[in-house]
């Protein structure tokens, strides 16, 4: 109906608009990821839009070179939040180590991140 009244493409969505915020990429530094907003006090889309960048933080400190050099250099990167957020959040990646769904050593895994409610 929409694209019908509109006139527009079935193809291609003409009229979707994409906050710029959220194309930016994200590169995960100690600074980057201590200034992460993780708090409940937020619109739902930008606390999700951070999330994103923390979980990606949290894979480039486990496979990335840059990252892995950083962490070996200045140690585990510090993620500040809600604690009720930070707790759900520990507990699943605790689950994606313990499901081997990521790809570690589970006997030797070291967190490269902190968690600071």
């Amino acid at each position: 109906e929409f694209r019908k009244h509109t006139r527009d493409a079935y193809y291609f969505n003409w009229h979707l608009t994409i906050d710029h915020e959220f194309q930016k990429p994200f590169e995960p530094t100690h600074e980057s990821m201590a200034q992460l907003d993780l708090h409940a006090d937020q619109p739902i889309h930008m606390l999700a839009a951070n999330l994103r960048r923390a979980f990606s933080g949290i894979v480039a400190g486990h496979v990335k070179p840059q990252a892995l050099n950083a962490i070996e250099e200045n140690g585990p990167f510090k993620i500040h939040g809600d604690s009720m957020i930070m707790k759900i959040m520990d507990e699943l990646l605790q689950s994606f180590i313990n499901q081997h769904r990521m790809k570690i050593d589970q006997q030797n895994f070291k967190p490269c991140y902190e968690i600071v409610a």
